[in-house]
């Protein structure tokens, strides 16, 4: 496949983001985890990460980039956020041949325990309930060329609110793309691209009682929700070593510093703008800092990253913390084991 045939069927996607209608659509999905960022390294780099991961949580940010491992992995991620919401991931890998990865992740949020109110006992009534989102998936990879990679995912998306819960299915497809011009890297996501999802349980059924002959049916009404689709993004990244082994402006084997760029495009927000730079000392201990533009609260975010090979263990630590504004800092705590 010539280069400039890969080139289009990277880029012309992103032609709708200058198209979109800046006519707001927040609150207008469900799923609103599936847009939160997993592992220290892609949010610590302002979540500017589809063109650049290589590690187990491209099994969430671009499922081609499972292709790059080259081993079995496992990682796992938790994500402290405000008011002791957690965010979780695991996510494991394994290369089925040299041009063949397959991977199975897992997203969790909850709540954690919250005291149930009612009309009649607003102050409680002694019981607890809580809220969780889930999304496990099954991830295929493959290396078309020896420049584009190519992944897709299926997922089983749920969100349950006490005794109600909605559920769709839903498929994420990513490209990586390695130009060999000036060593710059191309990436694309589509994400969550699925059906709607409709909160359904008991509890939306309520007994009616005749007033004129006491009589008590039970579920005589039952409550009308609304099906809503999940939020679909659009991801596309550039990103380039300055330095490096192959740096445009200096060649280094000890020190590595990377930009990456990126417009996340979801379809119940406005277009949003990604940006990270990471610093890599002998591939040993890594900085990061990024910023997000035109998000509600989050900006500034940083991190920094430990890979224990050196010392004969076949792993690496990160962490970053995002600034949300009034929400408060979160902190994100990441591990990645191959073996």
């Amino acid at each position: 496949m010539k280069i400039r045939n890969i080139l289009l069927l990277v880029l012309i996607p992103c032609l709708s983001l200058f198209a979109q209608n800046e006519l707001s659509k927040v609150g207008t999905s469900m799923g609103q985890f599936l847009k939160l960022g997993a592992g220290a390294r892609g949010t610590g780099l302002g979540d500017a990460y589809t063109s650049m991961t290589k590690d187990i949580t491209a099994l969430y940010w671009n499922p081609a980039g499972i292709q790059k491992i080259g081993t079995r992995a496992l990682g796992l991620s938790r994500t402290q956020l405000f008011a002791g919401i957690t965010y979780d991931f695991l996510g494991i890998s394994t290369p089925v041949d040299g041009n063949t990865t397959i991977g199975f992740s897992v997203l969790y949020l909850n709540s954690g325990n919250m005291e149930m109110t009612t009309i009649d006992e607003p102050e409680g009534t002694g019981t607890s309930f809580t809220a969780a989102s889930t999304a496990i998936g099954f991830t295929v990879a493959r290396r078309l060329t020896d420049r584009f990679d190519l992944g897709v995912t299926i997922k089983y998306v749920s969100e349950r609110l006490f005794r109600e819960k909605a559920s769709t299915i839903a498929f994420d497809i990513g490209s990586q793309f390695r130009t060999g011009i000036y060593g710059i890297k191309l990436g694309m996501c589509l994400a969550n691209f699925g059906g709607k999802m409709k909160l359904d349980g008991p509890d939306l059924s309520k007994d009616v009682k005749n007033d004129q002959t006491g009589i008590t049916y039970e579920g005589g009404v039952r409550w009308k929700t609304v099906d809503w689709p999940i939020p679909l993004v659009f991801r596309l990244g550039i990103s380039d070593d300055l330095i490096g082994e192959n740096g445009i402006l200096l060649r280094s084997g000890k020190n590595r510093l990377t930009v990456s760029m990126e417009a996340n495009d979801p379809t119940d927000f406005y277009l949003r703008y990604n940006y990270g730079i990471e610093y890599e000392w002998n591939k040993i201990i890594a900085f990061r800092a990024g910023y997000k533009a035109n998000y509600d609260e989050a900006d500034f975010t940083a991190g920094v990253g430990i890979d224990f090979s050196k010392i004969g263990l076949n792993g690496r630590l990160d962490y970053a913390f995002n600034n949300y504004g009034l929400l408060g800092y979160v902190h994100n705590y990441s591990f990645q084991f191959n073996f």
